[in-house]
């Protein structure tokens, strides 16, 4: 199912959104959303995402036997946005 919804333009300002991102609810946290904006332009990743530490870390970083990169990538995430796991 797809809706919209008009939202105002104050609530979105911190986000930077520009026409033709989108929005992706990822969790709810008590009274608010953790928001995913993906760019339209498909341009460099945004400072500080995960994509761009693994990419900058190379060679630094060590995995477990047991571990993947995706466990280091949603680790990293949770610990960004607080986020238990």
């Amino acid at each position: 199912m797809t809706f919209t919804q008009r939202i105002p333009a104050d609530r979105l300002s911190d986000f930077n959104v520009h026409e033709g991102d989108t929005l992706h609810v990822i969790a709810l946290l008590d009274s608010s959303f953790l928001v995913q904006v993906s760019r339209a332009d498909g341009g460099p990743p945004a400072p500080g995402s995960a994509s761009e530490w693994l990419r900058t870390a190379k060679g630094s970083v060590r995995l477990a036997p047991d571990e993947s990169v995706d466990d280091l990538r949603m680790a990293y995430y949770a610990n960004k946005y607080g986020v238990n796991r």
